[in-house]
């Protein structure tokens, strides 16, 4: 571990204990539940947004953070419309949700689980490659609550677990890449790890929030998960594709040690600066002692909020040392290089139903997976399609993506998708693809996908 990182670490630490003694102790966990059942008894009605609209965290708006997925998943379970009222998976449901709820009173530590099936085929394929392929997602998350419980100023321990594999087929990532030569890659997500499963993918401790007016995070960090990011896209959750959900023209790096700290200069306004390891490798620790480093600074703003879930439009400033051995690694290349990645979001409609999403990235150098990326995406919530159900969403996007990669072309990309409540807690999706000039097959101007997604959360 260099020696800039550990006195950031040493800081943060005095940093913690100084905010313990400005402040009164913590609530056991007994008065803290009491004191959250009676904050939710008396909350005020939360429509027209309602609870089935997703909203960001204080730090991150990625709705598998951590400090977005165990709230997400709580939300979930309050809301059981679905198109068949009874759930192969109620028993295992209730169980889980009484001794999480239990184990929390006692000791403050929640925990959370998801899992994510994707089905998918394509109408054609290269010589030699599959035309379809299913791949299973899961995440594991955890957050201990161990200073100021329930106060802006709260610290707490966050980990990640993660689990992928494909069941012997080829994963939809892989497949879109191998059989269709797309760099949309209409399967982000899922595809096999080897080993299956990630002991740690984040461990960090995070202090602060919105109300605190800042928030800072250190340990192993996902800068993926943080940069660019929205509350309403997410590959288990609503689009599926790399190009639609990822923000590569950002030479983002893989999971590894680092920091990152948000000040809140007004209610509507923020920054962000982030520092991480250019090597990190989700698989171990990285190599910071090497010395290359991802840098960041993110400027966010709710320009014209119209309810409270209103997004962030965010404009994101990066540059990467490059990786060591100048080989690829999760958005980065090698090369060093910077860039920047601006992301307009925007509700369209009073209620918060309507959602309108534009994204434009530059990267340079070669530096990051894309050298262009541009969407224009929309989602609507409560469409109500199917009678009586809630909680469904549909999504249209628009992709084009100019691969950094030698020998490619730009690729565009249509993506439609419908969720909703097939039992309660277990959602269905249906996912259609479109590409056009496919980046890696000069041959081939226009190529399909059909996608079929289950998830479930505990």
């Amino acid at each position: 571990m260099s020696r800039s990182f550990a006195a950031a670490l040493a800081l943060a630490i005095v940093a913690t204990f100084a905010s313990l003694s400005a402040g009164a102790e913590a609530s056991p966990p007994s008065e803290a539940a009491e004191a959250t059942e009676a904050t939710e008894a008396s909350a005020p009605d939360p429509e027209p947004s309602g609870p089935h609209i997703p909203t960001g965290g204080s730090l991150s708006a990625d709705p598998l953070d951590p400090e977005n997925l165990l709230p997400a998943i709580r939300e979930r379970r309050e809301q059981k419309d679905a198109l068949f009222s009874r759930s192969p998976l109620h028993g295992v449901h209730e169980f889980t949700g009484r001794w999480k709820k239990s184990l929390y009173d006692a000791t403050g530590l929640e925990l959370g689980f998801g899992f994510n099936q994707l089905f998918q085929v394509v109408n054609e394929s290269l010589p030699g490659t599959d035309t379809w392929g299913t791949a299973s997602t899961v995440d594991f998350t955890g957050t201990w609550e161990l200073f100021h419980r329930g106060k802006p100023t709260q610290g707490q321990l966050s980990f990640g677990v993660q689990g992928r594999w494909d069941w012997g087929t080829t994963g939809p990532e892989d497949l879109g890449t191998e059989a269709l030569g797309s760099l949309s890659r209409p399967g982000n997500t899922f595809a096999a790890y080897t080993p299956t499963f990630l002991p740690l993918r984040n461990l960090y401790w995070q202090q602060g929030s919105k109300e605190a007016g800042w928030v800072y995070r250190i340990g192993k960090i996902t800068p993926d998960a943080i940069l660019s990011t929205s509350a309403h896209i997410a590959a288990p959750l609503t689009f599926t594709s790399t190009a639609g959900v990822g923000s590569f023209a950002d030479a983002l790096p893989d999971s590894g040690l680092g920091a990152v700290a948000v000040w809140y200069l007004h209610d509507r306004v923020r920054v962000m600066g982030l520092v991480s390891d250019a090597n990190g490798d989700r698989y171990d620790w990285g190599d910071i002692s090497e010395g290359d480093l991802f840098t960041a600074v993110e400027f966010a703003a709710q320009i014209f909020p119209r309810t409270e879930k209103a997004g962030w439009s965010k404009l994101t400033v990066w540059h990467t040392d490059g990786t060591r051995d100048g080989l690829s690694s999760n958005g980065n290349l090698g090369p060093s290089g910077w860039g920047f990645f601006l992301k307009l979001e925007q509700e369209l409609t009073a209620d918060g139903r309507a959602i309108g999403i534009v994204k434009y990235g530059r990267s340079y150098n070669d530096s990051a997976l894309y050298k262009h990326q541009a969407n224009v995406l929309f989602l609507y919530y409560d469409p109500s399609f199917i009678g009586h159900i809630k909680n469904d969403v549909i999504g249209i996007g628009l992709n084009y993506v100019d691969p950094g990669l030698p020998g490619t072309r730009s690729e565009y990309s249509l993506e439609i998708f419908y969720r909703f409540p097939i039992f309660p807690l277990v959602d269905l999706t249906l996912t259609y693809h479109s590409m056009f000039r496919l980046a890696l097959d000069p041959d081939n101007n226009q190529a399909s996908a059909f996608s079929l997604r289950l998830r479930t959360t505990f």
